[in-house]
């Protein structure tokens, strides 16, 4: 068999088979990387802070590359500009989130259209009762958190005054009088900007940062969505493509093996009415075609192939206009 494997189109052969198969197992890996990236993961970079007006653009809608992004900005509160998000989950406690305003100085560039510096809506933290909420900090303030896209307005109902349902900058504006930016940030520290030690000033979140008002709790907001699920299907139609592989494998084998076999036993291998022969002259199997009248060579049959088969005389020579192939 290793004899009929190493024929020039049993190799021929080999070499489609391979191409064949080094192809769908591309196809395979190909699948794999798609579903890898079809997937929504964290991306570490954004747990770095970067400042908020080289991060995130103003004047247009949060894009995908800069939702979640920590940042770092440096502002003043606006006195008594605090509102209070209902309904807000921490720890599996029910309370409200302080809102306020942050005017940020030297912004105006971020958005000319705006006419003026930009305010940005600041979640600094949560509380679970509204009537312990601190009033803002004064003086510059250093500011790291998470931005967030725009939460879509909804009617305040019958909230009590000073509440509002999301955290919308689209209403907020209208609510402070100044162009915000589009999204808004979740605060994870607050430091003095004239303090000496500034952990929100350097691009970074220290261990021990801290808001500044103790009544209020850090706003736990980790990067959304994270999805690290598997794609079945694209797991699926990768296995399916390995499979194609070893199945032109198999093809090449199957296709050696027949030709190994119709050389060790034409009698069986080949299924037409008539006598079969041996020549030994040339040691190759002929057959009789009653209905042709006509004699036909088996091609490619080895040298010497063992005992002759039985049948009349075996130095006649075939007529060989009849070979078959």
């Amino acid at each position: 068999m290793l004899k009929t494997a190493l024929r020039p189109r049993s190799i021929l052969a080999l070499i489609v088979s391979l191409g064949l198969a080094v192809g769908f197992v591309l196809l395979s890996q190909w699948q794999l990387e798609s579903g890898r990236q079809a997937r929504t993961v964290a991306d570490p970079a954004k747990d770095v802070a970067r400042p908020l007006e080289r991060a995130v653009g103003a004047g247009a809608p949060v894009t995908v590359a800069e939702a979640d992004q920590l940042v770092s900005v440096t502002g003043e509160y606006r006195e008594d500009s605090t509102v209070l998000v209902a309904g807000r989950l921490q720890d599996g406690a029910e309370g409200w989130w302080a809102v306020a305003a942050l005017d940020v100085p030297g912004s105006a560039g971020q958005w000319p259209d705006a006419g003026g510096p930009l305010t940005l809506a600041v979640a600094r933290g949560w509380v679970p009762d509204p009537a312990a909420v601190p009033e803002e900090p004064e003086g510059q303030v250093d500011v790291v958190g998470r931005y967030l896209p725009a939460e879509g307005p909804v009617p305040r109902g019958d909230l009590p005054e000073g509440q509002v349902r999301t955290v919308s900058p689209a209403q907020l504006t209208n609510l402070w009088d100044t162009p915000l930016w589009p999204g808004y940030v979740a605060a994870f520290a607050e430091n003095p900007a004239a303090a000496p030690d500034r952990p929100a000033a350097v691009g970074g979140l220290a261990a021990d940062a801290a808001l500044m008002d103790p009544e209020l709790s850090p706003l736990q907001i980790e990067q959304q969505p994270t999805d690290e699920s598997v794609d079945l299907l694209n797991v699926f139609y990768a296995v399916e493509w390995v499979v194609f592989a070893g199945f032109a494998l198999y093809l090449w084998w199957r296709f050696v093996r027949d030709e190994w076999r119709r050389g060790q036993d034409p009698e069986e291998y080949f299924y037409f009415e008539g006598d079969y022969y041996h020549d030994d002259a040339s040691g190759r199997f002929y057959y009789y075609d009653p209905r042709a009248e006509e004699y036909y060579w088996f091609d490619d049959q080895p040298r010497n192939p063992g005992p002759a088969a039985p049948g009349p005389a075996h130095d006649r020579t075939p007529d060989r206009t009849g070979a078959h192939d």
